[in-house]
């Protein structure tokens, strides 16, 4: 089926999630990464992903840098797109868990087969698990 035209909107929701529960230093692609977002047939565009601490008890999570790559369009060789700073946080019945939010100014349109996959560069225990949501929609 063909994109909407004048303008171009998005024609089905896409709504991606992941937990990542293992750290992953490296910044060029390589180690562990968790797929968040697969692009639609006719391609996809996301306008931000937004992460958040989602420790299973009360404890200090650690700071951490959460990295978003992009595939080419067979799904491989990731680069690095975006990355941002999660503060640590002490999660408890009262307080909440550190969040962030990468917002793709304009949307990031990625073609039929990209992926976005996602990682942290710290992962100490429960206190450390992120969740991540990339908020978009298929042509």
């Amino acid at each position: 089926m063909p994109a909407n035209t004048t303008p171009i909107f998005v024609l089905t929701p896409n709504v991606g999630q992941a937990r990542v529960t293992a750290a992953n230093t490296a910044s060029e692609g390589s180690g562990t990464l968790t797929t968040l977002f697969t692009a639609g047939a006719n391609g996809s565009r996301v306008d931000r992903v937004t992460v958040r601490n989602a420790q299973v008890s009360a404890a200090a999570s650690s700071a951490n840098v959460v990295r978003v790559f992009i595939t080419d369009t067979s799904g491989s060789n990731p680069r690095l797109y975006a990355e941002a700073a999660l503060p640590t946080a002490t999660r408890s019945t009262s307080v909440i868990g550190a969040t962030t939010t990468i917002t793709f100014l304009g949307g990031l349109v990625l073609a039929s087969g990209q992926l976005l996959s996602v990682c942290q560069s710290v992962y100490a225990g429960a206190q450390d698990q992120v969740d991540y949501t990339a908020e978009g929609g298929d042509y």
